[in-house]
């Protein structure tokens, strides 16, 4: 037994070593690609930039040179002149460009050409003194631009140099084509634009069977190249930030070890990056093709970065594997001990799920819903909460819910719903400043009927968990609305009675008080109503109540509220309504009973008074006005309508 755990322990140290080693290499891999990728991505977006820089400025030198009227003049002209009269207008043409020529080699261009449409240079701005040599061979984006009377750019090989070229056809007023003309930037503005102003590290290596020179001259400008330390096959050009001791001698002994990978990848001449290590630092290089607008990789442009990144990963990889080292030894040292621990683990387990199990017998015993929860997952739960929301699995449950238990409770009035908390406040929050009997919630249960409980909660000891109690009161809630509103109602005409029109016209005063907009009270009274009681009876007077109740209701807004004032009295609150539409109102009701008539006492008639709610006005004020009101319409005849 104690052999086969040494073997065990053995092979777990083992084991342990080579998965940490496997996926430390892993993830240094992949965060030293990354790196990599994004080196390789800045130095192509940076050429990608200039790229687009330099045909902005070829673009706009071809636009205001084709402006200039003599210019396209002279070129239609010189193709079919003598060669005494091209002289005489090669001249002319230098004299007008020469400027232009000045201010562009400020701007990084090269070249500034024109040529005939049967190739054969007109002028040379960089060297006036060579004209009349046929390209037709020697410059493809000419002979291209010619033919198809088409621009085109790209990196091209001239004569004895090489650069960007952004060619261009030119026509004369008729629409005739008349030759082409040629922007190019030299590959060493490249080197200067991304040392200079991207802070980019560059080297622009050229193949050297493309050179007929190792040294391009122009007045202002010597191009001197030398074998590249990245490949023997390529030409750097070599300047004051460019010199042969750093970018030749010591590059070419940094990059001894990777030689062999960079020499097979230049030749499958697809874009990468790599690193390298040399005298305890980390070197990142990043290599760009430069394709010529035939296709072929012609030039790179090779950056060289600081790989602090690269060298901070690689460190702390070997750090992590040291430490995984000695903590695997622990491990094993230990291993014996968590096999006991283990052990006692299953059992307080055991003993949990003992309680567990007790528990929910409990909750399940008692005739309230009981459940355990935080209040965003139910954490166990009885018999009568899975009866009343149909729970069949309590994790799909807390899921559906979207694991927030205020989900259940329907946001109703008179109810405890999350619209009732402040912001930031919880639950138990709310709870606790809610009234014991106020603390009420609704629930769906699983046929969609709305169930009311009383939800009481306590706090379970040491864990944020909560036991909450829900105590079915749905039935004696309905009972306690319809008691309510009986309450509210007067038995005869099934109206409003007093006391709820004075509660409702009580908190239409107070909101008076936050809103401008007004409101009327009338008060009817039926007219002559005591002979309906002495001539025909309690009864008949009761029917014209009831009769007089109906008229009124059936001619009212939803939002008005009507109410039998007492005896013969009636009520009426016209909300956000002006004294001049209550008075119409009134008298429209006051023809509509008129028009109406009981089968037995006969003609039914009514007085109204009509009064506006006042800034400062109680309940009391504003009916000792609507009373005057009643009192006028009464000393007037009855039947009428009067306004105080």
């Amino acid at each position: 037994m104690k052999i086969k755990t040494m073997i065990l322990l053995i092979i777990l140290f083992l084991a342990n070593n080579i998965i940490v080693y496997s996926l430390t290499k892993i993830n240094s891999e992949h965060k030293i690609n990354l790196v990599l990728k994004e080196n390789l991505d800045t130095l192509s977006t940076h050429y990608k930039i200039l790229l687009e820089t330099q045909k902005i400025t070829a673009i706009a030198v071809y636009q205001s040179t084709i402006q200039i009227a003599r210019v396209v003049e002279i070129m239609s002209q010189a193709s079919t002149a003598t060669e005494g009269e091209k002289v005489a207008l090669r001249k002319e043409f230098h004299k007008i460009l020469d400027k232009k020529y000045q201010i562009l080699k400020q701007k990084g261009v090269l070249q500034y050409q024109f040529l005939f449409p049967n190739n054969i240079s007109f002028y040379r701005a960089h060297k006036p003194s060579k004209f009349g040599d046929d390209l037709t061979d020697v410059r493809s984006d000419f002979k291209y631009t010619n033919k198809t009377k088409k621009p085109i750019r790209g990196f091209v090989q001239g004569r004895v140099a090489h650069g960007f070229r952004n060619t261009f056809p030119i026509f004369d007023k008729n629409a005739n084509h008349i030759g082409a003309m040629e922007v190019s930037f030299s590959s060493d503005s490249f080197q200067k634009y991304l040392n200079n102003i991207s802070g980019i590290h560059t080297h622009f290596l050229v193949n050297k069977n493309i050179f007929n020179s190792k040294t391009w001259e122009r007045n202002d400008l010597v191009l001197d190249y030398k074998e590249s330390a990245e490949d023997p096959n390529y030409m750097i050009t070599l300047n004051s930030i460019h010199t042969q001791a750093e970018c030749i001698v010591q590059n070419r002994e940094k990059l001894k070890p990777r030689r062999k990978e960079i020499d097979l990848k230049i030749a499958l001449g697809n874009a990468f990056s790599l690193y390298v290590r040399h005298k305890e630092h980390v070197d990142i290089m990043s290599f760009l093709p430069i394709e010529t607008i035939d296709g072929k990789t012609a030039a790179w442009l090779v950056s060289y970065a600081e790989g602090t990144t690269i060298e901070s990963t690689l460190f702390n990889t070997q750090v992590l594997r040291i430490i995984t080292f000695f903590v695997s030894l622990f491990i094993v040292y230990f291993l014996g001990k968590l096999i006991l621990a283990k052990q006692e683990i299953e059992e307080q387990k055991k003993s949990i799920e003992e309680q567990h199990r007790l528990l929910d017998t409990i909750l399940s015993l008692t005739d309230n819903v009981m459940f355990i929860t935080d209040f965003k997952d139910v954490k166990f739960l009885n018999n009568k909460f899975k009866e009343l929301l149909n729970i069949k699995d309590i994790n799909s449950f807390n899921h559906s819910n979207k694991h927030d238990l205020l989900n259940i409770f329907i946001p109703t009035d008179g109810y405890l719903n999350r619209s009732l908390l402040k912001e930031g406040e919880t639950f138990i929050s709310l709870l606790s400043r809610t009234d014991t009997l106020n603390r009420i919630v609704s629930i769906l249960d699983e046929n969609l009927e709305a169930r009311v409980f009383n939800i009481s909660v306590t706090k379970s000891e040491g864990r944020g968990d909560y036991l909450v109690t829900l105590s079915d009161i749905t039935i004696m809630r309905e009972y306690q609305v319809q008691t309510e509103k009986k309450a509210s109602l007067d038995a005869l005409t099934k109206i409003y009675n007093r006391s709820k029109f004075d509660e409702i016209l009580d908190n239409e005063i107070e909101y008076q008080k936050r809103d401008t907009k007004s409101f009327c009270i009338v008060i009817l009274d039926v007219d002559k109503f005591k002979n309906f009681n002495d001539t025909y009876g309690h009864l008949i007077g009761d029917e014209v109540l009831i009769k007089m109740a109906q008229i009124v209701g059936d001619n009212l807004r939803n939002t008005d509220i009507f109410a039998r004032w007492g005896g013969e009295e009636f009520v009426i609150l016209f909300k956000n309504t002006s004294l001049e539409i209550a008075k119409k109102v009134s008298e429209k009701l006051k023809d509509k009973i008129e028009e109406n008539t009981h089968e037995t006492a006969g003609k039914i008639t009514a007085s109204f008074g009509v009064t506006e709610y006042k800034i400062g006005d109680t309940r009391e004020s504003i009916f000792k006005r609507c009373d005057t009101a009643l009192y006028v319409a009464k000393e007037n005849g009855r039947n009428r309508v009067e306004v105080v």
